[in-house]
Parts: structure tokens; sequence; C-alpha cells
């Protein structure tokens, strides 16, 4: 059965560098099937440290679960050596930036909601994150007016928040691409990120900053578009 997977990280893995590979598993799917595909969470192991929580930023490509152990090459959105050797690119390196900027801020996002709500998370909303989150990498995924709305209030912050979301958030967004690596048969695998949290002070910061800024542009962002 062919499925496209969903995540988001919940915790952290050892230290590493850019374009290290390692070696990851997807071993459980997301408990959100809707709109016929799976989205939220989903549980991997990652260099033999298991329950880590991935999310799929890649519509395109399709990831067998449990999936076996696959090659993948490390990098983060942020700080040194960001975005060595990720999968999109739609052109210039400025847009490159900006899309997985765009991604990160998605990512970080739903794992406060998602930490915030627990087994009380709305299915609908871990969708609509989900498929904003696909957009910015494939625009041909079909998009509702909810989800736009997320991707305008990610930019929105982008903008008013740089210099936090620079510090503090980008660099806790990993990257796991498909090796590119002589020899590796993954190619066909899914991209993915993972939000490896800082310290906990500082994550209550950020939620306590950040998320009420997201709810806000959120609202403006819903309020511009005409009602059905």
């Amino acid at each position: 059965m062919r499925l496209k997977l969903a995540s988001l990280a919940l915790l952290s893995i050892a230290a590493c560098h850019a374009n290290n590979v390692v070696t990851l598993s997807v071993d459980g799917l997301p408990s959100t099937n809707q709109d016929g595909t799976y989205n939220g969470f989903s549980s991997a192991t990652i260099n033999g440290i298991p329950n880590q929580l991935i999310i799929c930023d890649d519509y395109t490509h399709v990831t067998y679960v449990p999936s076996g152990n696959m090659v993948y090459d490390f990098s983060t959105v942020g700080g040194n050596d960001a975005l060595d050797g990720v999968r999109f690119d739609q052109g210039s390196p400025a847009q490159q930036v900006h899309d997985y900027e765009e991604a990160a801020v998605l990512v970080w996002e739903l794992y406060g909601y998602v930490s915030a709500n627990g087994a009380k998370a709305s299915a609908n909303t871990i969708t609509d994150y989900q498929y904003a989150l696909w957009n910015i990498f494939d625009s041909g995924v079909a998009t509702t007016a909810s989800q736009a709305a997320l991707q305008a209030a990610a930019v929105s912050l982008m903008t008013t928040q740089s210099v936090m979301l620079t510090a503090s958030v980008y660099p806790y967004v990993d990257v796991y691409t498909p090796s590119s690596a002589s020899g590796s048969n993954y190619s066909s695998n899914q991209e993915f990120l993972q939000y490896a949290s800082p310290e906990p002070g500082t994550l209550l910061l950020l939620a306590g900053g950040l998320l009420v800024a997201m709810a806000a542009n959120l609202r403006r962002e819903l309020h511009k578009r005409p009602r059905a």
C-alpha cells in the first residue's frame, strides 16, 4: 500500500553536522487519515533512537511503512551549512531559503499546537497544516482557504519575527533528504522535517510569544477572505 506520510518531531536527536548521513526508519503511520492521505505524526527511528516524530514535506514521492532502514542526508533549515543537499529547489537560492523557512514556521507552529492540545488536537487543523506544508513545494496540491491562510500567516511571521525565528526556530528544524550517495537506492522516498526543540525554558518563551502572534496573523488572514 502506497502511503503519503506526515508527522512532526517532538524529540531531538543527537547533534549532527550538515551533510551527515543518518539511518532513518519510518516505523508507524500518522493517526489522522483525512482527504485520502495520512496527516499528522509518524514515528521513526533515527540513528538507532526510537520514537522520533517527523513530518513529510514531500507530497510527490512515496514511502512504504514500515520502511525499514533507509539512508538519509541530514541538514538544518538555519545555522551553519543550512539546507545542504535538500531536495526542493524551485528557483533562486533565495527562493529555496524562503520556502524552507516557511516550512519551518509551519512545522514549529504545528508542534506548539499539538503539544498544547495532545489528544484533543483537531484532525482538521492537523490536515490543514499538512496540506499547507505540502503546497509550499508542490503548487499542484489543492488547498483550501484555511490552508492558504496558514501559509500567509507563516510568511507574515517571517517578516515580523525574523530575528527570533532566525535565532530560535530555524536552527532547530532538521531536514532529512534521501541520500544521493553513490549506490543509494532511496531516492524515490520522501523528504522529512523534524522539529528538535530547544531547552524547555526557551520553548515556553517561544510558545508564549510566537503562538500568540501566529493566532493573530491567522485571524487577520481569514478575515481578509470573502465569506462563502
